[in-house]
């Protein structure tokens, strides 16, 4: 990947909405090479551009990752269940005896409690795992370099 692009890639995980006049200054880019590696990133490279939210602030003061083991016969039911539950903000497919791990927002962790409750009742979970995110130390700040 050529230094121009990486340079604009940094300034963008950094601020996704800084713009190309003050990143074109800081870098010594001309802007029309930056517009142009924008556009050559943008549905490629660079997937979606999205917002960062505080959820304690929302309300939200319980956020978990929870691995996930389901009885294959469940596992498409599941996946799309969670896909539809407003209280999952991520799922990933995994590996080494794990069906998914997924993150999820809640109020309180009595609400995590019952969300995880019903998904007993629904699917044939064979094996869960929860652990609680206290405190965000580091986030989405990898940059290749």
């Amino acid at each position: 990947m050529n230094p121009k692009t990486l340079q604009l890639l940094t300034h963008l995980r950094e601020n996704s909405r800084e713009k190309l006049t003050t990143i074109s200054k800081k870098t010594n880019i001309p802007i029309s090479t930056l517009f142009d590696l924008l556009k050559e990133l943008q549905g490629g490279l660079v997937t979606k551009s999205t917002v960062l939210l505080d959820f304690s602030k929302l309300g939200f003061h319980t956020r978990a990752k929870v691995f996930l083991k389901v009885n294959n016969e469940d596992k498409e039911k599941l996946r799309n269940h969670l896909n539809l539950n407003p209280n999952v903000n991520t799922i990933f497919k995994i590996n080494n005896s794990w069906s998914f791990l997924i993150e999820t927002v809640h109020k309180n962790i009595k609400e995590l409690d019952s969300f995880l409750e019903k998904l007993h009742e629904k699917f044939m979970i064979e094996n869960q795992q929860i652990h609680y995110l206290i405190d965000e130390v580091k986030r989405e700040g990898f940059v290749v370099g």
